[in-house]
């Protein structure tokens, strides 16, 4: 390949990266340049090295990088598929964007919606869709004081639809939202489909199923979609809870509608950041939840005020100075937890671990905290477990304990039955079950 057409080539590659957020300086093409020179083209797998090890920073890149260079390099009858796909998808959103143009009107005036409530009005339930228009059609022909509606009406409509829409985004989930418009270059399109199906494999996957050549990849899953659910749930925090009503803000804001009060202001109140304590059953099958599982939500950490953890068999044990002191929580959970769980001798007692941590570590509990108990309910002397159970949800926020157990068994789990009046239990055995119960409980 000629020098010139190879720049072109590795930019519109570099350029594919960067879609995918590698950040990549002109240095490092000089550098991947100057190595392909070197090596050549012929061995397709040296050219990967060569790129990845000049162009990746981190091993949560590495996924979007694979994917990349295999779409990039891939036969040109595929990449001109892709890219008939991808016109294919951008015509249809264009098409959809238009209709809820035409759809999401007062009295004949388009409304203030954001393209990404526009997205979730295109997916919603053809019955929802319905009835949010004949809203918008009664709104259109109301009447106030027996005099008929007008347009100055129309940002208390705006705000209704959009309350709407926005609650919809949630109860769906945004996940499964195009809510951006997809792009038209074939290539990125791919890679993103890519992506998404290899999230969509291990979020569904019972996790002491997932075999240890997997880890790695399931690894940086995990970090991700702990640090997509913290700037989530952070955005959501920094809006604040509706305290009094804020009569200046309020009277300021209303002036371009006469004076009249269509838009209320909300003095701020911000919710408590809380403090998580985590206690783990380490019995038998149990350690390899235990590990992913502390590793999502150790993410989290921008989002609360302390994280305790303690690991529980016949006894309880404070894993938390290890963790602290750990350069990696990865490399501490892969090591220590099954040391761990070799120390404890008989089967799992979840009342003596109860009673040590009400009487050893009340200091962990408060009113800010959340306990999160990772168990699959199988214990000995549960009905005093779950006297116990009842004191301590005395002591705390909430507590939400994470069944590793598939809930069609609960009913034939005595266990389950005595704990549950006592916390909020939730069928947790995948990433998809952790990542929906953080989503909506924090």
């Amino acid at each position: 390949m000629e020098r010139s057409n190879l720049d072109r080539h590795l930019l519109e590659f570099v350029q594919l990266l960067r879609d995918g957020g590698i950040p990549i300086n002109l240095t490092e093409v000089q550098d991947a340049l100057y190595s392909l020179a070197l090596i050549g083209l012929e061995d397709k797998s040296r050219v990967e090295g060569v790129l990845q090890a000049t162009m990746v920073k981190s091993v949560t890149q590495v996924p979007w990088f694979q994917e990349a260079f295999r779409v990039f390099f891939a036969a040109p009858e595929a990449q001109s598929s892709w890219q008939n796909q991808a016109q294919q998808q951008s015509d249809r959103w264009e098409k959809g964007i238009t209709q809820t143009r035409e759809e999401l009107r007062f009295q004949g005036e388009e409304l203030a919606l954001t393209e990404e409530q526009r997205a979730t009005y295109m997916r919603l339930p053809e019955g929802e869709k319905e009835r949010l228009k004949k809203f918008l059609e009664r709104s259109g022909e109301g009447m106030r004081n027996g005099v008929p509606l007008d347009h100055s009406f129309q940002p208390m409509v705006e705000r209704v639809l959009q309350g709407s829409l926005d609650f919809w985004r949630r109860k769906l989930g945004e996940e499964d939202f195009p809510l951006a418009p997809p792009g038209e270059a074939g290539l990125l399109s791919e890679v993103e489909r890519a992506m998404r199906q290899k999230e969509i494999h291990y979020m569904t996957r019972d996790l002491k199923d997932i075999p240890p050549e997997e880890w790695p990849e399931v690894i940086k899953l995990i970090r991700r979609l702990s640090q997509r659910l913290a700037s989530q749930v952070s955005r959501r925090l920094a809006q604040g809870k509706r305290g009094s009503l804020d009569m200046r803000r309020t009277l300021r804001e209303n002036m371009r509608y006469g004076g009249v009060l269509l838009k209320q202001n909300y003095r701020t109140k911000r919710r408590g950041r809380p403090k998580f304590v985590l206690l783990c059953d380490v019995s038998g099958s149990m350690v390899k939840y235990t590990e992913f599982i502390l590793q999502f939500v150790y993410g989290l950490t921008s989002l609360v005020s302390g994280i305790e953890t303690y690991a529980f068999a016949d006894r309880l044990v404070n894993l938390t100075p290890k963790l602290r002191s750990a350069n990696s929580i990865q490399g501490m959970l892969h090591v220590s937890m099954p040391e761990v769980a070799q120390e404890f001798g008989g089967g799992t007692n979840l009342a003596i671990s109860l009673e040590e941590l009400l009487k050893d570590h009340a200091g962990s509990l408060s009113r800010r905290t959340i306990l999160f108990i990772l168990s699959d309910t199988q214990t000995l002397e549960g009905e005093k477990a779950a006297k116990l159970l009842k004191t301590t949800k005395g002591k705390v926020r909430e507590i939400l304990w994470l069944n590793t157990l598939p809930e069609r068994r609960w009913k034939e789990t005595k266990t389950v039955e005595l704990f549950r009046p006592y916390c909020q239990m939730f069928e947790c055995y995948t990433l998809g079950h952790l990542q929906g119960i953080l989503g909506t409980r924090l």
